[in-house]
């Protein structure tokens, strides 16, 4: 052994060189490694989404209100578009909507925006006075659209919650946001299935039973999973729907 060879001394306050050498490259190397792969695994999820809300936008919407298969109202956007607006509450809820004691269901409702691309939704207001009668009579293009069958569908894609992925949530997808939708779904928020199809075109259909009604809460055991679904694909103006039957699920 030379006088240059580095010795280990148990009592000594200096590492060898040879051994800080290691130390150091084995410190960077783990650092880097996992460095890229939480970037990895960040890159792999969905992203939050662009949908918007801001609670304290609180504006008026006058149009013709439904409540089946889910509460919506027919209004003209802020663009001048007219949409099919879904209502939700504050929270994870639907509104009591008693459609029968507003004339012709013509009202007028204050909420705030949840938005996402062409989807919109509106989160009434906590006080008693979130929607009236509306005054005078509205413009013929609000009349509640007719059915349109599109046809039968075999699709794939994911079952969430029509809230949260407007806007109202970030994530607003996948196994992360599993929970949060089945507790919106349970409490009466429309679900919907997302579909994405090779050419980057995304698609949203609420789901409904085979007869066009609220589906039941047997969908919540496959919300956020990878699914196969098959129906009656049907539009409402700037709508689609899913008729479909739980019992025909399937994951993928």
């Amino acid at each position: 052994m030379s006088d240059k060879d580095d010795f280990f001394i148990g009592w000594s306050a200096e590492t060898p060189k040879a051994d800080r050498r290691f130390f150091m490259l084995a410190g960077l190397g783990l650092l880097a490694g996992t460095g890229g792969a939480a970037a990895l695994i960040g890159g792999a999820q969905d992203g939050g989404g662009p949908g918007t809300w801001d609670q304290g936008d609180i504006q008026e919407w006058r149009g013709i209100a439904s409540a089946l298969p889910y509460p919506t109202l027919r209004t003209r956007d802020t663009d001048g578009k007219i949409k099919t607006a879904f209502l939700s509450c504050l929270n994870k809820c639907t509104p009591e909507l008693r459609i029968n004691q507003y004339r012709d269901g013509e009202v007028v409702i204050r909420g705030s925006a949840i938005r996402r691309g062409e989807h919109l939704m509106i989160a009434t207001e906590d006080s008693g006075a979130w929607i009236s009668q509306a005054s005078g009579s509205l413009p013929d293009q609000l009349a509640l659209p007719e059915e349109e069958a599109l046809g039968s569908a075999e699709l794939r894609g994911e079952i969430l919650d029509t809230k949260c992925w407007f806007g109202a949530m970030r994530p607003s997808s996948g196994k992360v946001h599993k929970a949060c939708a089945s507790l919106c779904i349970r409490s009466g928020l429309p679900p919907a299935f997302y579909v994405k199809p090779l050419r980057e075109q995304e698609r949203l259909l609420i789901i409904t039973d085979r007869r066009g009604a609220p589906v039941s809460q047997d969908v919540l055991p496959y919300v956020a999973d990878r699914m196969r679904l098959s129906g009656d694909v049907v539009r409402k103006g700037d709508v689609l729907y899913l008729r479909t039957d739980v019992s025909t699920f399937e994951r993928v």
